[in-house]
């Protein structure tokens, strides 16, 4: 099938995000500092980019730049997964790390490699 492209750890997650265009919040099901999966209810389509924007710690905001890099179907009635790439930073890169080392330490999960950026 497919080789795993990922170079960055990941770590599970519910984190409510929003994009433009959603009616609704979408919901990240993993994440990693080079991108996400996440649930929502109107996917965009492979190679759009988008801006997510969620809450970070202490209630400050993280605005991504992300790329589409892979689109599911969605469940009748339902949401889509859609795997994004990031590509920059509007707002809070560096909270963005910080909660992403703290997620994998809580999780144990390795990942000492892309500690660094």
């Amino acid at each position: 099938m497919t080789s795993n492209k990922r170079r960055a750890p990941r770590f599970e997650s519910a984190k409510k995000l929003w994009f433009e265009g959603q009616g609704a919040p979408g919901q990240a099901r993993n994440m990693s500092r080079s991108g996400m999966f996440i649930m929502a209810e109107q996917p965009r389509e492979v190679g759009d980019q988008i801006k997510v924007t969620f809450e970070g710690d202490e209630g400050s905001t993280i605005e991504v730049n992300m790329e589409v890099m892979w689109r599911g179907a969605p469940a009748e009635g339902g949401q889509a997964g859609m795997g994004l790439r990031i590509v920059g930073f509007d707002k809070g890169e560096d909270v963005y790390d910080r909660f992403v080392k703290e997620q994998l330490a809580e999780q144990g999960i390795g990942g000492s490699e892309n500690e660094e950026k």
